[in-house]
């Protein structure tokens, strides 16, 4: 094996994703910065009480860790220390957040793939699961991280001009071809899906706000909820199923 295969490599990242390994050990997945998803195995991650080990604490979701590793043949790399940057302690006081941050990470981890960095949308991310802590706003939020994802990996649906004639969308209702975007009123058919002017124009405005922005939206006007099952409509178009935090938090809406 070549020098370079064993290279020690530091990095941040979030954990997307963890399982144990052993009694003492993990498999971590993170969406780092620059390499983007990185597996690791974190020997004795889990061994609790030892004052010297490269780990003062188990990896966990959704922490922001300095991480050094070596990278080996095959996916799995071997981390050799680990420093926990920010832990987003307040997740863990709201279940229904705790949960946004878990679809988050889920899509990530589903969405992304290892060797293929996005360092301005991890900025974003990170700036979810912070205002996370508003407790208010977090369908909105949910909205602006899906948005961004899709946008980031080129999935985004095309809410300015007509995607059948690409004629520019102007005023008034118009329709939705799902998952590529809006389409005119020459162009629509019996299949497409209506939607209003000003769930239109919200769907072009708030992909646009700054993440700071995005709690102090109305998230109970009529505009947000058609925005979001159209947006939802267009993850679940590239995804094999629905996520599993997304069931969750379905259920908790219903109860």
């Amino acid at each position: 094996m070549s020098a370079r295969k064993f290279q020690l490599h530091s990095t941040r990242g979030l954990v997307v994703r963890w399982v144990a390994y052993s009694n003492t050990s993990q498999i971590v997945h993170l969406f780092t910065r620059d390499q983007g998803l990185v597996s690791l195995l974190a020997k004795g991650s889990l061994r609790q009480g030892r004052k010297s080990s490269s780990f003062p604490v188990p990896f966990d979701l959704p922490g922001w860790y300095d991480v050094s590793y070596r990278q080996r043949s095959g996916d799995l790399g071997l981390a050799t220390e680990a420093r926990l940057i920010e832990g987003f302690d307040h997740l863990r006081q709201s279940l229904p957040a705790y949960l946004e941050a878990c679809l988050a990470l889920e899509l990530m981890r589903k969405l992304f793939r290892p060797g293929d960095p996005h360092p301005q949308f991890l900025r974003g991310a990170l700036s979810f699961l912070k205002l996370l802590s508003v407790g208010r706003g977090r369908r909105v939020l949910r909205l602006h991280f899906v948005t961004s994802l899709l946008r980031e990996i080129g999935f985004a649906p095309e809410w300015w001009h007509c995607v059948e004639c690409e004629r520019p969308l102007e005023g008034g209702p118009t329709a939705v071809r799902l998952p590529a975007g809006g389409v005119c009123a020459s162009c629509r058919t019996s299949s497409d899906r209506d939607v209003t002017a000003p769930t239109l124009q919200f769907l072009r405005d708030e992909i646009q706000l700054p993440w700071g922005q995005i709690p102090g939206i109305d998230e109970d006007a009529s505009y947000v909820a058609e925005a979001w099952s159209l947006t939802l409509s267009t993850l679940l178009y590239h995804l094999e199923s629905k996520p599993r935090s997304l069931r969750f938090l379905d259920a908790i809406t219903r109860s």
